[in-house]
């Protein structure tokens, strides 16, 4: 047997590598991707949450919370209606229509609180756990329009 016959005949010429299915991927994908990236827009709002733990404030936290005017409003959002609790005013609940909230009424109701405490800019809104996230964002801006800009949410 001849060595450098068979050594030889085992050397095989290596094959080229087909791209093409990884070409066509990416022919389809960039695409694709750049068509849904325009979809996504985000917004920024501010907000304060409920802190998690009582913390020891400083001593200007502390005379920036008594110049603030001791007017607390609370809005309730609930299935039924809103409800706007202010320790001032008595407000009649504001009924939900059939085409959604009554958002006139609301800027109403919180004009007249601004304008016997035109110092006051903060509204805490609990809504409750089935009230859609739009609802929530409507009544924020609501509030904004109404001269409250401090929004705050309880659960």
């Amino acid at each position: 047997m001849n060595l450098k016959a068979t050594v030889g005949r085992k050397h095989k010429t290596g094959a080229d590598l087909d791209i093409m299915p990884v070409m066509n991927l990416f022919l389809i994908l960039v695409p694709f991707l750049l068509v849904t990236a325009t979809f996504v827009e985000l917004a920024v709002l501010d907000i304060s949450l409920p802190e998690l733990q009582n913390t020891a404030r400083t001593a200007q936290q502390q005379q920036a919370q008594e110049r603030k005017p001791a007017v607390l409003n609370l809005l309730a959002i609930r299935a039924g209606g809103i409800e706007l609790k202010s320790p001032t005013f008595t407000f009649g609940p504001i009924p939900r229509k059939a085409e959604g909230y009554d958002y006139d009424l609301l800027k109403s109701y919180l004009a007249q609180v601004k304008q016997k405490f035109p110092d006051a800019s903060d509204v805490v809104i609990s809504p409750e756990d089935n009230i859609r996230y739009q609802v929530v964002i409507d009544v924020m801006d609501n509030c904004r329009v109404a001269g409250f800009p401090n929004v705050s949410i309880s659960g």
